[in-house]
């Protein structure tokens, strides 16, 4: 062996040794954050989800959000870890560390007019900081309950001829007689009866009739989506015959 290969090999050992603990550095690097990112949560942590979280989610999102929803919204599951992390329809609802970015932070500050939860009104601001806090340490969640048993538990199911007959849509058209009433004197037509009914039903009053100038503002909003303008307002309360309003509804 010549002194040039000798001083050749001496550095391609050097080079591969180099190599070797470079890579065994980001072997290691990496391995301290992979068992970081996926180490179980502290005492505290869950202790803080199961005092400040689990309560607000089951008071509050359980009853359209859950196996036990009568009707699931959004295909979105809160009540088990694995339902957030699949997300809904719309994608992931928590990136644990990053509240900011985290759709269900947006729904709960009321942020988007679009996106507002709970639908009954806004959590108060303490409860919605303990959400931002829980999701920067990680979003700890103790129910390792599976998704997939409930998919398939909870999701669409086929039904039969015979069944899908007796759906409100492909029944025949009936002509019902009307419901009996008490306050005969709101009930100008047979279709009255029935609205009166229910408001009796549930012990409510009907409203007292619109003044005719409100009275073309809602028809218009209503039918085109525009108010009327002053000249069709003069030419409406001008109009006194009893056809007023029905040719008005023709009009539109």
């Amino acid at each position: 062996m010549t002194a040039k290969t000798s001083l050749r090999s001496l550095g391609e050992n050097r080079h591969l040794r180099g190599r070797t603990h470079v890579f065994r550095f980001f072997l290691i690097a990496g391995t301290s954050l992979v068992s970081t990112a996926n180490e179980a949560p502290s005492p505290e942590q869950l202790e803080f989800f199961e005092a400040r979280i689990r309560p607000v989610l089951a008071q509050n999102c359980y009853k359209c959000h859950s196996t036990k929803a009568k009707k699931l919204k959004a295909g979105l599951y809160l009540d088990r870890r694995a339902g957030w992390q699949h997300g809904g329809e719309n994608g992931p609802v928590i990136i644990p560390g990053k509240p900011e970015e985290s759709r269900l932070i947006i729904a709960i500050r009321y942020d988007n007019n679009d996106l507002r939860m709970p639908k009954k009104g806004k959590l108060p601001a303490k409860v919605i900081t303990d959400f931002e806090k829980w999701i920067e340490m990680g979003a700890p969640d103790p129910r390792d309950a599976p998704l997939e048993k409930v998919q398939i538990l909870t999701g669409p199911k086929s039904k039969s001829l015979e069944e899908g007959r007796k759906f409100w849509a492909f029944k025949p058209l009936g002509d019902p007689p009307p419901p009996r009433i008490q306050q005969k004197s709101h009930a100008a037509k047979p279709l009255d009866h029935f609205i009166l009914a229910k408001l009796e039903q549930k012990k409510l009053q009907p409203a007292a009739p619109a003044e005719k100038g409100t009275l073309l503002r809602r028809v218009y909003f209503d039918l085109i989506g525009l108010p009327p303008t002053p000249e069709q307002i003069d030419a409406f309360l001008a109009d006194d015959s009893p056809e007023a309003y029905p040719r008005l509804i023709d009009e539109l």
